[in-house]
């Protein structure tokens, strides 16, 4: 029976994947790199970030040396645009539902507190998750070589003594599948984020969805059985 659903931010909730590659363009325009197509970005991101921006032509140890500029830079063009942003299809729906069937839901994340929350209240979805698991700040670069948010939930789910069949991983890369099948939790993986979807079924996730929508039936599914 699911009593948790972890949602991944980025690509999941929040339909930015356009705007994310935006605003790396920007950045690698800004270092005299080439630009990327949504496609190519779906087929690189990867966690840590540091992969993600050797693989588009940073040299590694030019990045080291200047990946918090890096971020700063990308923060700059990222946030004004994430604010135009939208949420993905069904993600209400869901929500609602969660809420009214008193499954709790999380948000896990590699991006930074203070911004999920502003994007939450300004979507009217604030009210729907119990906690956000992410990076306290914009001053945490943990996320650059580390992938750090799956203790995170994991500790979160000890504190509330959940079982790993209790809990439902959400996300659209590779990383929440990777962290589901880990611990032994359900996954689903939804399309049209920052992962192809040849990736996302490459680690056969328990769950391949479109819309956030069709997750309301998973759920149900699962918690009838």
């Amino acid at each position: 029976m699911i009593k948790l659903v972890a949602f991944d931010w980025n690509g999941t909730l929040l339909s930015d994947s356009l705007t994310a590659t935006n605003a790396d363009n920007k950045v690698l325009t800004e270092f005299g790199l080439k630009p990327i197509t949504l496609q190519k970005f779906r087929e690189c991101f990867d966690m840590p970030i540091q992969k993600y921006w050797v693989s588009l032509g940073f040299d590694e140890k030019f990045f080291l040396a200047n990946s918090k500029t890096i971020h700063w830079n990308f923060n700059k063009y990222y946030e004004p645009m994430a604010d135009k942003c939208r949420t993905r299809a069904g993600a209400r729906e869901l929500l609602k539902y969660l809420k009214q069937e008193k499954i709790g839901a999380v948000i896990y994340s590699n991006h930074i507190i203070p911004a999920i929350e502003k994007q939450l209240k300004r979507l009217k979805l604030n009210n729907y998750f119990e906690q956000i698991l992410a990076r306290p700040s914009e001053h945490d670069f943990s996320h650059m070589h580390n992938r750090s948010k799956e203790q995170k939930l994991v500790d979160y789910i000890k504190k509330h003594k959940l079982k790993p069949e209790e809990v439902l991983s959400v996300g659209d890369t590779e990383e929440e599948i990777e962290i589901g099948k880990q611990h032994g939790f359900y996954t689903a993986a939804i399309t049209g984020g920052y992962n192809t979807a040849a990736r996302l079924k490459k680690h056969k996730p328990d769950f391949l969805i479109h819309t956030l929508r069709s997750l309301v039936t998973t759920v149900k599914n699962i918690n009838y059985l």
